[in-house]
């Protein structure tokens, strides 16, 4: 397995032993559907099959990953469970007393795996409501519990807000600054922005990478956690964290409704992902080695990208055929030019 330093070398389709036929056909639906997506990298065994970037994007390109902000959240609670500063039974109050003016008894109960894994009894996501001038940490201690701490998933943007908090509370530093020293400097990951409430990383949200970033961080989650010869999180955290643990089934995606991690989501079709808002996707297939990236501003599905043309590529294997592959990436980055204007002037609104 090759490790990446700034970038991922390249791979031929015949060295990645896949069908490139496939990946044709995934351009021209792309370019079909008019998907207004902003870049895609395949990475198979360390190597880069291929990366296609819309107009105004490339490999330097930075923008919010949403969601997928959560699973490097978890990697760090990862990592500070692994220094044994950190348990997942952990009762999070402990952590706040001194902060915390009121909360109901039934706080005392709620661990770390809690927020991991959206399970504390919330109703609904307290941070959608929370105002510049409102304490998260309070209202967090503040909501409702409906719901008995670990029997229910709720999405909540709130609990990996708190557990941005408690990696502040155990090192001194802000989630990105931690962040920067244990993932992204190892990585060869230049230093992002991670927006905040207060001094506190927001954690659920607001990291702000590059495709190439994704698909280095997919490479760690894949490689178990080592990276070259360093083991930045242990293989123990992370196969629990990507693995299922919570019911998803009534959530209203049905994508969404075959798991939960800790800030990992299971996929249908095996595996795991990360992901965010607009289609934002680290997909990890341990079966061919491969991470599937894509960062877009789509309300669409985009995982039958992997699962009707990457997939099956890789299950046919490479075979001849006179296709050029980056003649299809050049005319996606042509055709994308009017989705992106338009989306700019959608974001004016």
């Amino acid at each position: 397995m090759n490790f990446p330093r700034k970038d991922f070398e390249k791979a031929s389709c015949k060295d990645a032993n896949i069908e490139k036929g496939l990946l044709v056909d995934m351009f021209d639906k792309i370019e079909d559907d008019k998907l207004n997506i902003h870049s895609l990298i395949l990475i198979k065994d360390g190597n880069k099959v291929f990366d296609a970037y819309a107009s105004g994007y490339g490999p330097e390109s930075r923008e919010n990953v949403y969601s997928i902000s959560k699973s490097f959240t978890s990697v760090a609670i990862g990592i500070l469970i692994d220094r044994g500063l950190l348990k997942l039974e952990d009762k999070i109050i402990n952590f706040f007393k001194n902060s915390v003016k009121t909360y109901q008894p039934v706080y005392e109960t709620i661990t770390i795996k809690h927020l991991l894994t959206m399970s504390v009894g919330h109703p609904y996501d307290y941070m959608y409501n929370l105002q510049p001038d409102q304490d998260p940490i309070q209202v967090f201690f503040s909501g409702e519990i409906v719901d008995e701490p670990g029997t229910k998933f709720m999405y909540n943007n709130l609990c990996t807000f708190m557990l941005s908090a408690i990696v502040t509370k155990l090192t001194k530093m802000s989630l990105l600054d931690f962040c920067d020293k244990e993932i992204f400097q190892p990585l060869e990951i230049e230093k992002p922005v991670w927006k905040s409430f207060g001094k506190i990383s927001l954690g659920a949200t607001g990291l702000e990478l590059g495709a190439i970033d994704l698909a280095k961080f997919g490479h760690l989650l894949l490689n178990n956690g080592l990276w070259h010869e360093k083991q930045i999180v242990s293989k123990a955290y992370l196969d629990e964290a990507t693995s299922y643990q919570i019911s998803t089934t009534h959530v209203d995606n049905p994508k969404d409704r075959y798991g939960y991690g800790y800030q990992f989501w299971m996929n249908d079709f095996g595996d795991y992902r990360c992901a965010g808002l607009f289609k934002q996707y680290i997909v990890i297939n341990k079966e061919y080695n491969v991470v599937f990236v894509t960062q877009a501003y789509e309300e669409r599905e985009l995982l039958n990208l992997f699962t009707s043309y990457i997939y099956p590529g890789l299950s046919s294997g490479w075979v001849f055929d006179n296709f050029t592959l980056r003649n299809y990436i050049h005319r996606f980055t042509e055709n994308s030019h009017a989705l992106i204007k338009a989306e700019k002037e959608t974001r004016k609104i």
